[in-house]
């Protein structure tokens, strides 16, 4: 059911789709892994499913009940590589904008870091989010956190402040 991917809101670049979670297949995911595979033709490689990411998953299922309108603002976009439909990682919003301006969030398993999966998906998730009107994005990372502080640069983020993390930003 791989076609099931190409969802109305889903984004396509060269090697992935940015699959985002609605309320059904995200309840799907928090309820029943093996069927969520199975229904949409993946096998989940993506980050560590531990207690703060399942947390976290619930919590947004939650969040995208009570503002369905504004989900596409704040849901996860699970990476899925077109070469063999694994879930790597997740790319988000993390908020509905404000005067234009939110903030993103992505993670990925490190067994597929390095071959810029990441850079590709933060690319067209920008251009995604241009598309919605957002006009400024904001990133922060740990200061060891050097991979994804590359990331942000190769898709043109400027360095805007250290408080202990590291603070990025974008125009679109």
């Amino acid at each position: 059911m791989k076609d099931s991917l190409s969802y109305k809101d889903s984004i396509e670049t060269e090697r992935l789709i940015l699959f985002p979670y609605t309320l059904e297949n995200l309840a799907l995911f928090n309820s029943d892994l093996a069927r969520f595979e199975e229904t949409y033709g993946v096998v989940y490689r993506g980050e560590e499913l531990d207690h703060l990411l399942t947390g976290f998953l619930k919590r947004l299922e939650e969040e995208i009940a009570s503002d369905p309108d504004h989900y596409l603002y704040f849901t996860e976009f699970l990476l899925v590589l077109k070469e063999n439909w694994h879930v790597i990682g997740s790319i988000d919003y993390k908020y509905v904008p404000r005067d234009g301006v939110t903030e993103v969030g992505y993670g990925m398993n490190p067994a597929y870091t390095g071959h810029g999966y990441m850079t590709e998906a933060l690319t067209a998730f920008l251009d995604f989010g241009k598309k919605l009107g957002i006009t400024k994005v904001l990133a922060d990372t740990l200061p060891d956190n050097l991979k994804s502080q590359n990331v942000l640069k190769r898709c043109g983020f400027r360095f805007l402040r250290e408080d202990g993390n590291l603070w990025w930003e974008k125009e679109l």
